[in-house]
């Protein structure tokens, strides 16, 4: 997930545990995208309005270099 809002992402990570599924949660764009280069997640949670790079632009990027579904919240 890349969200900045830590409590919307502490709510949305602690309803996703109940059905045992383990998030990770990127405050900034740029260490997510990186993150994505080294570790193979299932599914993005992006959240469009994120400090440093717009959220369509961490999108465009994403689509760009990877082969991972986006779920924009």
């Amino acid at each position: 997930m890349i969200e900045d809002d830590l409590e919307l992402a502490s709510v949305l990570i602690q309803y996703l545990k109940q059905f045992n599924i383990e998030v990770t949660n990127y405050e900034e764009p740029f260490l997510a995208l990186s993150a994505l280069k080294f570790t193979k997640y299932a599914l993005v949670i992006l959240d469009l309005t994120l400090p440093g790079m717009d959220g369509l632009d961490v999108c465009k990027q994403i689509v760009k270099d990877f082969d991972i579904p986006i779920i924009i919240s």
